[in-house]
């Protein structure tokens, strides 16, 4: 398929997506008339929508699926979380350690907001960016996703991250170190939306010198504490 094939063909897909919303559901005779498509071209496309999650067929008259209604949930709900930041402030006080909101989007987590950051030299930053597989933050949140979508990210063959991912979902927190910088360690919080699903996550940072001396179950709940005051 060609380029200009390919960005018609996007195109057109959310022309589809944005008739089924401004109408509340449509059927595919009223989608043709819409758009002006074939209607081989309107199954085709209506086919694929329903395929990837992004269209339900409820008795011949298309909705919005549930792809889209986990995107708007997680959107609307880390809009919420960013509105908090205080409580990021008081738990790195309360604790005396850095505290940082990462925030979802797609496959990568993304640090938008630090606390005490410059304490000892913290390795974390705003803008940071990490795979949620590879990132503590970003797999407390890919532990609360809906099965579907955790096993598009992590398949079904990596065992040792689902049985983390299993571990940190029973716990509500994780600790690890940190793949960039392996003398800290990461203890990090899931914050919950409607639906249990995660959008964001709270976490705190040590040196290797000071993990050794606390106690990290105490750290990790109170970062669920506070991640619960988020919700």
């Amino acid at each position: 398929m060609a380029d200009g094939d390919r960005i018609a063909a996007t195109k057109t897909a959310f022309e589809l997506l944005d008739v089924v919303y401004e109408s509340g559901g449509a059927s595919a005779a009223e989608l043709m008339d819409a758009t002006g498509l074939s209607r081989g071209g309107v199954y085709k496309h209506l086919r694929t929508l329903v395929e990837v999650g992004a269209l339900a067929n409820r008795d011949g008259v298309y909705e919005l699926g549930p792809t889209v209604a986990e995107y708007g949930v997680a959107a609307s709900a880390s809009h919420a979380v960013l509105d908090q930041t205080d409580a990021v402030d008081r738990l790195a006080r309360s604790i005396d350690a850095p505290a940082n909101l990462w925030v979802s989007d797609g496959e990568e987590c993304h640090c938008r907001y630090t606390a005490n950051a410059d304490r000892a030299g913290s390795p974390r930053a705003v803008g940071d960016s990490e795979r949620l597989v590879e990132s503590p933050p970003g797999k407390v949140m890919l532990a609360r996703l809906p099965t579907r979508r955790r096993t598009e990210l992590v398949g079904t063959h990596n065992e040792t991250l689902l049985s983390q991912l299993e571990t940190a979902r029973e716990r509500q927190f994780l600790e690890e170190r940190l793949l960039s910088a392996p003398d800290w360690l990461s203890i990090a919080a899931p914050v919950l939306a409607p639906g249990d699903d995660a959008p964001a996550a709270i976490e705190t940072v040590v040196p290797s010198e000071r993990a050794d001396r606390i106690d990290v179950t105490t750290i990790g709940e109170s970062l669920v504490e506070t991640a619960t005051e988020m919700q």
